[in-house]
């Protein structure tokens, strides 16, 4: 009998499948370190950001009260007194701002009469706020602010920015106590919805405001910071800007705000006329951008002039948007216009 043996079959893999199979082993092991580094440098960002704000809370502790607003508190820097009958200032910071950005106009105002800078909900010391972050709720809130800080109206509010939406929509809903208004290159309500270029700017920016908290809280905007210019304010006004960028809880804060702007938009068109109320706007003209939207933006500057029938409005030749505030001698025009609103509101003298 013939035994015959049977031996498994070799399958012989193609050459040519070997260099594939090592490839898809190597990119495999690849995506893994990429995913490890990607996670260990977020969670070594996060811890750096974490113990960072910390620091910066320790480096600068807030310089004015903390007003019980309704469970959460809101930061309030009171400085200055009445006299001969003088209105209160109530200064409104722009998108992202917080009250230091007032370091030059605040000491000056304070010595004809009492001026207030306050940081929004979330933003600088305040306390996060509940949401939406629109107009309407900002205004409630700063009300809420000042009854409970015991500080009473008239009051003149000036706006730079996202703050002339704010004082705007403060000035509708509380009409009876507000003395007078001052606009530092605001906003307007029809900014993003009346041309094309607008309407695409405040995509880019919803789309920039939703990642933005991320960045935050990974460290990465606080890295951004460090290659950002000064603000060209005086010690301690300058670091504590510098803290407020790059801190986590303002990014949630300026973000909400942002993202609720057509809201707040659409808030502050509600009130379309101050009657004779005292109103000074002054307006940059350098903001870097194509002429038709600087011209578009002259046109918002005129038509905020027209809310009043007792305002005015001064074109400041070479300023850009910052510097009503930045810069020392177009920040005397800012405090100019303020103590003329100011004896406008006090007297009922026609502005001039």
């Amino acid at each position: 009998m013939i035994t015959i043996k049977r031996f498994p079959s070799t399958i012989v893999e193609p050459r040519s499948a070997r260099p594939r199979r090592q490839l898809f082993f190597w990119l495999q092991r690849l995506g893994l370190w990429l995913a490890i580094s990607i996670f260990s440098l977020s969670a070594l960002g996060a811890l750096y950001q974490s113990i960072a704000v910390r620091r910066d809370q320790r480096a600068h502790p807030p310089r004015g009260e903390m007003i019980d607003v309704g469970g959460y508190r809101l930061h309030l820097y009171c400085t200055g007194t009445n006299m001969n009958g003088s209105p209160t200032v109530i200064l409104e910071t722009g998108l992202g701002s917080t009250f230091s950005t007032w370091g030059q106009v605040q000491p000056e105002v304070a010595k004809q009469t009492r001026v207030c800078a306050y940081d929004r909900a979330g933003m600088g010391w305040s306390d996060p706020g509940p949401q939406p972050r629109d107009a309407q709720h900002i205004a409630q809130e700063l009300h809420t602010l000042l009854q409970n800080a015991k500080i009473p109206g008239p009051y003149v509010l000036v706006g730079w920015s996202y703050g002339g939406l704010y004082v705007r929509d403060f000035a509708g809903r509380y009409e009876s106590e507000v003395g007078g208004l001052v606009l530092l290159d605001s906003s307007h309500p029809d900014q993003w919805i009346s041309a094309p270029e607008g309407k695409a700017q405040f995509e880019t920016n919803a789309r920039i405001y939703s990642v933005a908290p991320v960045l935050a809280r990974l460290g990465m905007i606080r890295l951004i910071g460090f290659a950002q210019p000064s603000s060209g304010l005086p010690s301690p006004y300058d670091e504590e800007l510098k803290a407020s960028f790059a801190a986590t809880k303002d990014w949630d804060a300026q973000s909400a705000e942002f993202l609720a702007s057509l809201e707040t938009s659409a808030q502050v068109r509600l009130y379309p006329s101050f009657k004779n109320t005292p109103l000074f706007v002054l307006t940059a003209t350098e903001h870097g951008t194509p002429a038709k939207q600087e011209q578009l933006w002259q046109g918002w500057q005129t038509d905020l002039a027209s809310l009043s029938t007792n305002s005015v409005h001064q074109i400041v030749d070479g300023a850009d948007h910052a510097s009503f505030w930045r810069d020392l001698e177009t920040a005397k025009i800012s405090i100019a216009a303020i103590l003329k609103v100011v004896e406008a509101a006090r007297t009922g003298a026609v502005l001039k």
